[in-house]
């Protein structure tokens, strides 16, 4: 291409800066061509300044001098009333900002020019932020009466272009508030301030999109003003936390101030801008463009009613008003219930007391619960969404979050409870007796009515707090926050959700709602929802289907992590049923083979999911639900494809790091510590040290989380069903588990180069180290004493040391299995060696090199 020096050359040859400036763009097809040949020339122009090259050096001045004259012709297209026009010069525009960024980096000021330049642009680019007066806005009724099913707004092809427009003068705007932040703050406050207090004064039209000539302010500017409050708040906050302050002495929570900084954008002027927007009633303006704006500005900056606590009941009010929670517009509507819902778990808990009676009220006739029959057949198949149920979900878990708070009046607060669920409880029940269970199956409109009460109902539930369960690994979760009365109600939906889904569980609507409302259920009453679990999971595996199961396992992890060990009974219970039916989904692929790619992505699913439950409950130290009397006699059949197909799957390598990570937990429960002294868990050296200093190795009068598992069980560690399980355990392990680690990263299908296959090996290492250590007899002896006196939480497995020939498991390996695949008595020796003395790093990369060469 041409050299910089030539391109000048010819820009002043044609002089093409002073053409422009004599024409006559009136056309707008012909401003639009002539802008793009100016943003050529001060792209160019831009180029040749920064231009480091030496032979240029002498270029850089008559370039500026000539840019600083294309920068009027510039803004005069920026400005231009039509957005085609003044999107044509972005990329000048960009680049000179770009190189004024660079310019303060390096230390040098502006000139005045450059400064002047700035000062001209900045109230330009925010002009452009509006709206065009003409844009094409649908009416309430026609935008109510698409036809789609949640209500929305087509985004159309203009709002797409504006919307990118807005991105790109904001990103224009972000540069000047890094060069000039003194600037930025000045007409981003001076413009906003100045609209709310126009409308504060003289109100807002939402039929007429510019002022009236009387003061009152068109829709146009007015949404203007409170994006300007939010641009100018996320501005803030992506530089740093936005931590909001009270008033300061002397100014009263609701005054106004027109406060710039020198140092640009800030928290207290932030603030003052919501204050103004809050107190302007720009809100009451009934124009779709303005609230979902209003209400998210509310949301994004909570904080801010944190110490404006006066602001939060006109919020409030908004949101529960006519351009609030019943905008006219449908698609404005349901944003706004997800504002609220937001909004309210914002607040302080102990601040919504005073308004749960009027906010229960207030929504009230907008939880009437109608299925929408057009979301019948999505909802049977994909699960694509229930239309405007789904938005007014929010509103009941809203409801649920105002009725929460502990300060409020227990007697209220039951009064209110029961009139938020006797509609939902009455109206499943009602359709229940309607009809038989068949006759309903028969019909997906009442099914979807019926899902629809029951997510309610633990939508409601949802808003209340969790359980609280401590992190620790030996403690037990605690009680949970409700009081008596709405624990009897949660328990009495609770008990009526399993009874529906024991008539109509051969739906896939009713088991999800099902899953959902139980699930919220355990998490709000603890423990004492538990009874519920076996119904529930009963009844789901019996009809689920594949990514149901992969749910419900998912489900079953987090239970299993809060409720141990009060869980063990239950999840014992539960074991063999959800294993057996994992196991059938995976047989009948195996015999059939996936039937397409959507079906082997969700089997992949349900492996993962799977494995990640099994972890989970060693993890949770809940290792003796596999030992108690009715399940030790199938803990081998359960291994075994663990061990024989998930582990040596090649094709997914985070399932055989799964599978070998489950092995590595059974082999220290069972082998090495069947005593229960330590945890399970992976632990991190903090938490291990904090435990370690609670119960050191002299302490050890108390009860251990799995040994408290145990007690829960009622089993022993001596009894038969136990050690016979354990003895089995260890033999197969011998035969299946040792030789796996060494046939798996050993298959043609096994990269040792990709990244998870390392993480595969490393998971091998650890299961192979904490084998030979279950082979040292001073840890392997019946009482478990000599694991009780290691003074960890966890066992850590290397080095492992000790009489190589008297561990059992290296005899094994370097007399038996080694020489069996091929490898030489010395190095079987060798290899057995550095099993025993090098620690976990250590020995990876020593395993991956004896893999690599045995390879070779």
């Amino acid at each position: 291409g041409m050299r910089p020096v030539d391109k000048l050359f010819l820009i002043q040859f044609l002089d093409i800066v002073d053409v422009m400036s004599q024409l006559e763009v009136g056309d707008i097809e012909f401003a639009e061509e002539v802008g793009k040949l100016a943003n050529v020339v001060g792209v160019e122009l831009t180029a040749i300044w920064v231009d480091k090259d030496p032979a240029t050096s002498e270029a850089h001045a008559p370039a500026v001098a000539m840019l600083e004259k294309l920068m009027p012709l510039l803004l005069g297209f920026l400005s231009h009333e039509y957005d085609e026009v003044s999107a044509s010069v972005f990329a000048s525009i960009g680049e000179i900002l770009s190189v004024f960024k660079k310019i303060q980096r390096d230390g040098v000021p502006l000139a005045a020019s450059q400064q002047d330049f700035l000062s001209r642009l900045m109230p330009i680019l925010v002009d452009k932020l509006k709206y065009d007066e003409d844009y094409p806005w649908p009416a309430a009724a026609d935008a109510s009466s698409t036809g789609d099913n949640d209500g929305s707004l087509d985004e159309n092809d203009e709002e797409v272009l504006f919307s990118e427009m807005r991105r790109s003068l904001r990103a224009f705007i972000d540069a000047i508030a890094q060069i000039a932040p003194a600037l930025y703050d000045n007409i981003m406050l001076t413009t906003a301030q100045d609209i709310f207090k126009q409308c504060n004064q003289y109100g807002v039209s939402a039929e007429q999109a510019g002022d009236d000539g009387h003061g009152r302010l068109g829709w146009v500017r007015a949404e203007l003003g409170v994006f300007l409050t939010q641009a100018y708040g996320e501005r803030l906050s992506s530089s740093r936390a936005l931590r909001f302050n009270g008033p300061k002495h002397g100014q009263s929570n609701g005054s106004q101030v027109n406060r710039t900084s020198a140092n640009g954008p800030s928290i207290e002027s932030l603030a003052d801008l919501l204050t103004m927007m809050i107190q302007s009633g720009v809100v009451a303006c009934q124009h779709p463009a303005i609230a979902p704006l209003y209400f998210e500005n509310c949301v994004r900056f909570s904080g801010y009613f944190d110490v404006r606590k006066e602001a939060v009941t006109p919020v409030l009010t908004s949101f529960l008003g006519a351009t609030g929670v019943r905008h006219p517009y449908t698609s404005v509507r349901m944003r706004v219930w997800y504002f609220l819902h937001r909004f309210v778990k914002n607040l302080h808990i102990s601040d919504l007391s005073v308004y749960s009676s009027d906010f229960i009220s207030a929504v009230n006739d907008l939880l009437l619960i109608s299925a929408d029959p057009s979301t019948i057949n999505g909802a049977l198949t994909a699960g694509t969404g229930y239309g405007m149920f789904d938005s007014q979900l929010f509103l009941f878990e809203s409801c649920g979050i105002m009725l929460s708070p502990g300060n409020l009046d227990d007697t209220a607060r039951m009064s209110l409870l029961q009139h938020l669920f006797n509609p939902l409880f009455s109206g499943a029940q009602r359709m229940m007796n309607s009809r038989s269970s068949e006759q309903i199956l028969q019909d997906p409109r009442s099914l979807l009515q019926i899902h629809h009460y029951l997510t309610a109902i633990g939508s409601i539930v949802k808003g209340f707090p969790d359980v609280r369960v401590d992190s620790k690994t030996v403690s037990i979760s605690s009680p949970h926050q409700l009081s008596p009365s709405t624990a009897q109600v949660f328990l009495k939906a609770a008990d009526m959700c399993v009874a529906i889904l024991e008539a109509l569980r051969d739906s896939h609507l009713i088991r999800e709602a099902t899953r959902f409302a139980l699930s919220r259920m355990l998490s709000v009453l603890g423990a004492e929802a538990l009874p519920y679990l076996h119904r529930l999971v009963d009844n789901l595996v019996s009809s689920c289907a594949v990514e149901e199961l992969s749910d419900l396992l998912g489900l079953l992890d987090l239970i299993i992590f809060k409720f141990k060990p009060q869980v063990a009974p239950i999840a014992s219970k539960l074991l063999l049923p959800v294993i057996s039916k994992v196991y059938g989904f995976l047989d009948q692929v195996a015999q059939g083979g996936a039937s397409g790619t959507d079906e082997a992505r969700l089997l992949q699913d349900l492996r993962k999911a799977y494995l990640s439950w099994v972890l989970a409950i060693f993890n949770s130290d809940l290792d003796w639900i596999f030992l108690v009397e009715s399940n030790a006699p199938h803990l081998v059949t359960i291994f075994q494809p663990i061990a024989g197909q998930l582990a040596t799957d090649a094709a997914s390598p985070p399932c055989q790091k799964l599978a070998f990570s489950v092995l590595f937990k059974a082999i220290q429960a069972w082998m090495v510590d069947p005593m229960g002294w330590h945890t399970l868990a992976t632990l991190t050296p903090s938490a291990a040290a904090a435990i370690n200093n609670a119960a050191n190795s002299k302490d050890r009068s108390r009860v251990f989380l799995r040994q408290a598992a145990a007690q829960e069980l009622g089993i022993g560690s001596d009894s038969e069903s136990a050690r016979e399980a354990r003895s089995q355990f260890k033999q197969f392990v011998l035969n299946t588990v040792v030789p796996a680690c060494f046939e798996t990263p050993t298959r043609p299908e096994f990269s040792m180069a990709d990244a998870q296959a390392s993480l595969v090996v490393s998971e091998i290492a650890l299961v192979l180290q904490m084998t030979l250590l279950a082979g040292r007899p001073d840890l392997a002896s019946g009482d478990g004493s000599s694991v009780a006196a290691i003074p960890l939480p966890q066992l850590l497995t290397p080095p492992i040391g000790g009489d190589l020939n008297q561990n059992q498991f290296a005899v094994y390996l370097s007399s038996a299995l080694l020489p069996r695949m091929g490898c030489p008595a010395s190095m079987a020796t060798e290899f057995v060696q550095a099993l025993a003395s090098l620690d976990q790093k250590q020995f990876k990369k020593y395993f991956s090199a004896f893999l690599t060469n045995s390879s070779q």
